[in-house]
């Protein structure tokens, strides 16, 4: 048995007891171990016994963290000896377990003297097989079905190995075995696993040390473009959730408390990592509009190559990040050729993935390109339509006959008639009526 013991005098806070997972030591309400002290930060520390010694990391608390008067980010703390927090002191203590009789041995996770503190992150029970014909309301999505053996790999990068424990256990437990789960609590870590893995989702928090949150977000935008972003902060503000989804994350999400808060995080997650994975997206051009599709693709800050092709051409729109690039058909490139791909009719488009152009053709913003593509339809729209209307006017061959004039019927509300062989002039008038051979009757 393994526990901390605060042993600063005139503070009455109960040991706390310790096993293998990571619990936080804090001033503020959700700890594991709550010490309510002034010079405690309100998340101060993490700790985790490991092999007869306790594993100490710093949460970059206000008055730092001392392992035997020395200050530490990240150290160990040996039985006996002592660790400080602000100007509390803490010591570890080890003993064999006492087993009395008749009674079960229990793990008090947060004791002080005022009240006990129920931790707010808990573990669901290993879940019972779902009836048949019953839905199962926490799972996987529809959206979120995946190829056999193909997992999504997601990455959570945060600065508590405690919250990081909690959460990805519970996540990995709702995924059923389709997320490949890994972790990092500091940028560099986070960096290093990019580089060794195809990840799909990045889940960011933003206070950490070092390289804080948006800082990383804008690296991995710019190095992996193809890669889903995230941020999920304990401290959620508007300032940090537009800077956030400026800076390209899909979600802003504020850290959850609870197993039940876990679980509608881990859908909103599930679902953007599955949309990732849509690959091979197709539709038909008199159905969808490629306007459409660019402005979602754009709007949603996404990377692929939007392939177009009909019974005569194949071309390509490669969008990055949420930027057009290139585009490429037949002979065409930049502005050409994806003003020529937008007036097609009909054919077919797909969604491919990401691959960087073979060269950057297009610097114009993707509403000023959607502006000047439809006004070059409209443009050849009216040119056609005023050719059409040329061609039914076109005059006689030469050497055929005139056409001649359409006869206007008499009628008897008319005063005119059309002259024939058999009308016979015999008097004009000009105010007076005169026989046509000017001889008076």
């Amino acid at each position: 048995m393994a526990k901390l013991v605060v042993i600063t005098k005139g503070l009455s806070v109960l040991p706390h007891e310790l096993n293998e997972k990571w619990i936080t030591i804090g001033r503020a309400d959700g700890n594991m171990f709550q010490i309510a002290a002034p010079s405690v930060s309100g998340r101060h520390c993490e700790v985790r016994f490991q092999d007869g010694e306790l594993l100490v990391r710093d949460l970059q608390s206000t008055n730092g963290t001392f392992v035997e008067g020395k200050k530490i980010t990240e150290g160990m703390l040996k039985p006996e000896q002592t660790l400080r927090l602000g100007e509390v002191e803490l010591r570890l203590e080890t003993s064999a377990p006492e087993a009395k009789p008749g009674t079960s041995f229990v793990s008090k996770m947060l004791a002080t003297k005022a009240a006990p503190v129920v931790p707010k992150i808990t573990l669901p029970e290993t879940p019972k097989p779902t009836p048949a014909g019953e839905v199962n309301s926490i799972g996987v999505p529809e959206s979120g079905v995946v190829e056999p053996g193909r997992k999504f790999q997601v990455l959570f990068v945060d600065d508590s190995m405690a919250f990081l424990e909690a959460f990805t256990e519970l996540c990995s437990l709702l995924s059923k075995q389709t997320w490949e789960i890994h972790t990092a609590p500091t940028a560099d870590r986070a960096l290093s696993i990019l580089q060794q893995h195809s990840i799909d989702l990045a889940v960011l928090d933003i206070g950490m040390p070092m390289l804080d949150g948006l800082q990383l977000l804008g690296i991995i935008r710019r190095r992996y473009p193809g890669v889903k972003i995230a941020v999920m902060t304990g401290s959620a503000t508007e300032a940090k959730r537009a800077d956030s989804l400026a800076s390209g994350a899909e979600l802003f999400i504020e850290k959850p408390v609870s197993s039940d808060g876990i679980k509608v995080v881990f859908n909103m997650l599930n679902d953007l990592v599955s949309w990732t994975h849509r690959e091979g997206f197709t539709g038909a051009l008199q159905h969808v509009g490629l306007q459409e599709v660019i402005q979602m693709e754009c709007n949603s800050r996404h990377s692929s190559i939007l392939e177009i092709r009909n019974q005569q051409l194949i071309g390509q729109i490669f969008i990055e990040a949420g930027a057009i690039t290139h585009a490429a058909v037949g002979t065409l490139a930049g502005e050409k050729a994806f003003n020529h791909l937008l007036s097609l009719k009909g054919g077919e488009f797909q969604l491919k993935p990401f691959k960087a152009p073979p060269q950057r053709t297009v610097q114009s913003n993707w509403e000023v390109l959607l502006l000047e593509a439809a006004r070059c339809s409209d443009e050849d729209t009216a040119f056609i339509t005023k050719k059409s209307a040329e061609a039914s006017a076109v005059p006689p061959a030469p050497g055929s006959p005139p056409t001649e004039p359409p006869k206007v019927s008499p009628a008897t509300d008319d005063k005119h008639a059309v002259l024939g062989d058999d009308i016979v002039v015999v008097a004009t008038y000009d105010g007076k009526w005169k026989p046509a051979d000017d001889s008076k009757k």
